[in-house]
């Protein structure tokens, strides 16, 4: 009897080595190990895909180990050099389970119970009760840019004309630089500010010149182009920014706001029911 205890011990202690569980199959192919931790081929393989040369895989996989090493390397130097006291994590673990919990609850709370139709009418209350949010730093302003060869015979007839706002002088000005101008373009329509406008201009263009004014012009040019700019519409510093500029950012503002105000509803929710339902007990002093 005693001969089959130890035959059956034996089996065992083989079943568990590590060596004799490669031979049969039962543990994945291992690429890197530090003592008792082992990486396998499998943890990996996620990250090989879509990758078509060898090498990069080679060098993704080398860089994937460097990073799963120091892991572990500072894992194991923190287990043996912090003293018991700074290993005792339970107290922190228990504070971190509990805030994600009640992070994820309140995320679901939110999520549905929110309405986020926003409609104009807020939007623009919100704009005309706190201007003061959306002051421009910077002036903004609406342009016509013509970008013309310096060679154009039509050019000293644009120049004559881009500066003019009239129906009849625009309807000349389109005219010809259908025919004639590289580029003819009013941003469509959109606020611009100094360094925007400056991308589309020669380098080199003295700031100066975009230190824009209502009713401004631009005439600059380059080795092959004449730049010619145009004011059309303009907004100071200091000014609120307009409600087509900030709309996006209001939204999210309102947006905000709802979350907020149903955090709060959630709050009073629980502990109103916390109340009803006896399940919160204030002890008076010296009561147990």
């Amino acid at each position: 009897m005693k001969k089959w205890i130890v035959i059956l011990f034996c089996l065992i202690t083989l079943i568990s080595c590590d060596q004799f569980r490669r031979w049969f199959g039962y543990e994945p192919e291992r690429i890197a190990q530090i003592g008792k931790d082992i990486l396998y081929r499998k943890d990996v393989e996620g990250l090989l895909q879509g990758v078509r040369l060898p090498s990069d895989s080679i060098n993704l996989v080398k860089h994937y180990i460097d990073i799963w090493a120091i892991d572990n390397l500072l894992l194991k130097k923190a287990e043996s050099e912090l003293s018991k006291e700074d290993k005792d994590v339970e107290q922190e673990l228990a504070d971190y389970r509990k805030s994600l919990l009640v992070f994820r609850y309140q995320k679901k709370y939110v999520e549905e119970r929110i309405d986020t139709l926003i409609k104009q009418e807020e939007i623009v209350t919100y704009y005309n009760d706190n201007n003061e949010l959306f002051l421009l730093e910077d002036p903004l302003f609406k342009a016509r840019l013509i970008k013309m060869r310096l060679h154009s015979p039509y050019l000293s007839m644009v120049r004559n004309t881009y500066r003019s706002n009239t129906i009849e002088n625009l309807t000349q000005l389109e005219r010809l630089c259908e025919s004639s101008a590289e580029i003819y373009t009013d941003y469509e329509g959109r606020w611009l500010s100094a360094p925007e406008l400056a991308q589309d201009l020669p380098d080199g263009t003295n700031a100066r010149q975009l230190e824009i004014k209502p009713d401004g012009y631009i005439d600059t040019c380059d080795s092959l182009y004449a730049y010619l700019v145009s004011i059309t519409e303009f907004i100071p510093a200091r000014e609120p920014a307009p409600l087509e500029n900030v709309e996006a950012g209001i939204r999210q503002i309102i947006l905000s706001k709802r979350k907020q105000q149903l955090l709060k509803d959630l709050k009073m929710e629980v502990l109103k029911e916390g109340w009803n339902k006896q399940m919160i007990k204030i002890y008076e002093k010296d009561e147990d």
